[in-house]
């Protein structure tokens, strides 16, 4: 190695060039150690102002994965998995902070000026969902450098009033993102992204006529022998996930827990 190469960490690299969606898990159990490397490194992702705008819900009880596999788009494979992981948008904390301090007591008001104020808005929401997902990413990463795999179920989303009710989440708090986790039951290939039109110089740009047909190029390629035809992925996603009925119920559960936000 020269003196001007830069002193990257290629293992890290080499970690996220690899990691692939995990569905089907070995009966190995999960170790303490692979599950305290996992939570810590959820816990070391950035979070505005270090606030830790997230809770992380640790499901290891097999009746819980049972009735989210069912609330979550009826897939059996989170009751298979030997553990998951539900990252909670979570103020409700910090409510209970600020009154738990006086922030809400007449003296502080009348000291500062500052008038009670117990509800977040959609701000707070984005600056929280950030810290969320940012957790739950390191915490992907994580688990595929000791020897697991995982998968995202954003179907978590779904059913708000049932999953509310199952992992007792109070107001201000909204399961976001949900991770399956165990041991791969077979060796996975590194998954293809597409990369067409994704990075933009400066500000956003439409994509012209040209840069649309790549992009089905690209699309099709990498998903044969499923697509046939020219855009053939795209009416896949159309049909199968744009106007699929669990979407519909996505959008009525997230207009559900922005209510309970």
């Amino acid at each position: 190695m020269s003196d001007m190469t830069p002193a990257w960490n290629n293992a890290v690299l080499d970690v996220i060039e690899r990691r692939s969606s995990t569905r089907r898990f070995a009966p190995e159990p999960v170790s303490d150690v692979q599950r305290e490397a996992v939570l810590h490194a959820a816990t070391r992702a950035p979070s505005a102002g270090a606030m830790m705008m997230y809770s992380i819900i640790d499901i290891r009880e097999q009746a819980t994965r049972d009735r989210l596999a069912e609330l979550c788009d009826h897939q059996p494979m989170i009751a298979q998995a030997p553990w998951a992981l539900v990252f909670v948008v979570d103020y409700c904390k910090w409510i209970d902070l600020f009154e738990h301090v006086g922030c809400f007591d007449e003296a502080f008001v009348e000291r500062t000026g500052k008038q009670p104020r117990r509800t977040p808005g959609l701000g707070e929401f984005a600056i929280a969902a950030q810290d969320a997902v940012i957790a739950a990413q390191n915490a992907v990463i994580a688990a595929e450098a000791v020897g697991l795999g995982s998968c995202y179920i954003g179907d978590i989303v779904e059913n708000a009033e049932e999953v509310g009710e199952l992992l007792g989440l109070p107001e201000h708090a909204v399961p976001l993102s949900m991770l399956i986790l165990g041991v791969p039951a077979k060796e996975r290939p590194a998954t293809p992204h597409p990369v067409e039109n994704i990075v933009m110089s400066e500000r956003y740009r439409r994509a012209d006529e040209a840069t649309l047909d790549a992009q089905v190029a690209e699309m099709d390629a990498m998903f044969r022998p499923h697509a046939q035809e020219a855009g053939e992925r795209v009416v896949d996603i159309y049909a199968r996930k744009h106007t699929s009925d669990f979407m519909k119920e996505m959008g009525r559960s997230m207009e559900r827990w922005l209510e309970n936000w």
